[in-house]
């Protein structure tokens, strides 16, 4: 069908337990308890891992492991697990056991070099403050985010429902609604393709941040390309102005060894690390991301037209 016959969406809220604010929220409702015999279970991979021996099974910990699959899909989208001794055993035995624990919750998203990113901080303050915000929007079911050092004084890492921020623009202006729902060319990994902010796909409701890929695309359009609709940069900056509201922002402060994870099509995790190289030197900051396919994918819904 093309674009010019395509039918105008027609939102409906969003419902579930993905849709919160984060004044409704404490931490019973996204915290993971993790015990001490799972916290000796991963112990003992850590310091198999160190050695460069294999990591043995985590039979006590597949268990949480399947009730966080259940949080990132049908739950609130992201939980933390805390308690586990990431920190204790170096960065490299650390990535060995997340790819180990990461296979109970799907695949590991295949990539160029090593599927575990090193993400440090602070972001200089320029970057972070001003323009538009930036969200994780990787192509993927779920980003594990593993906190190896953090300051004191680091900025929260700050969540925001996709569903909740869906809500409130179409409380306030369904027709910038409907434009969020309409694919815009944007570029993703070099290559220009077209998406929508919020999709619906058999019942699925799944949302991913564009605007700066969009802003991008725009600058240098392609041959052919319909221009953008006048009604999305307004969209946009509605969008923008919904995402500052407090009551919509979680905000978090991950201490060492806290897993955070968290469904990029349910959840909007501001950026706030960069990515750095292996050989950099240590940051006040110090995290590891590994991104994840599951069975039950949202990619395909996001993928646009």
């Amino acid at each position: 069908m093309s674009a010019t016959t395509r039918p105008r969406p027609r939102p409906a809220p969003q419902t579930g337990a993905a849709v919160w604010l984060a004044t409704e929220l404490n931490a019973a409702d996204w915290m993971v308890p993790v015990g001490t015999e799972e916290a000796a279970e991963l112990e003992a991979a850590l310091t198999a891992a160190q050695a460069a021996a294999p990591v043995p099974p985590l039979a006590r910990l597949a268990p949480i492991l399947v009730d966080v699959v259940a949080r990132l899909d049908t739950g609130r989208g992201f939980c933390l697990l805390r308690g586990l001794p990431f920190d204790r055993h170096g960065a490299a035995a650390a990535e060995a056991t997340l790819l180990g624990l990461c296979t109970h919750l799907g695949k590991r998203l295949s990539a160029e070099g090593s599927p575990v990113a090193r993400l440090i901080g602070p972001l200089p303050e320029a970057g972070a403050a001003s323009g538009p915000p930036r969200f994780h929007s990787e192509a993927c079911d779920a980003i594990a985010l593993l906190c190896l050092a953090n300051t004191p004084d680091a900025a929260p890492h700050v969540l925001i429902s996709a569903g909740a921020v869906h809500n409130e623009i179409m409380r306030r202006d369904r027709a910038a609604l409907a434009e969020l729902y309409e694919p815009a060319p944007l570029i993703e990994d070099g290559v220009v393709v077209e998406r929508a902010v919020f999709t619906m796909t058999e019942g699925a409701f799944a949302a991913r941040y564009t605007r700066h890929a969009v802003e991008a695309a725009a600058t240098t359009p392609q041959p052919g390309a319909a221009p953008l609709s006048a009604g999305l940069r307004p969209a946009f900056d509605l969008l923008d102005a919904v995402c500052a509201e407090t009551s919509l922002m979680l905000k978090l402060e991950p201490r060492p060894g806290d897993l955070l994870l968290f469904n990029p099509h349910l959840v909007w995790k501001r950026r706030t690390l960069a990515e750095a190289g292996p050989d950099d030197p240590e940051a006040p900051q110090e995290f590891r991301r590994l991104r994840i396919t599951m069975e039950h994918s949202r990619r395909t819904g996001a993928a646009g037209a």
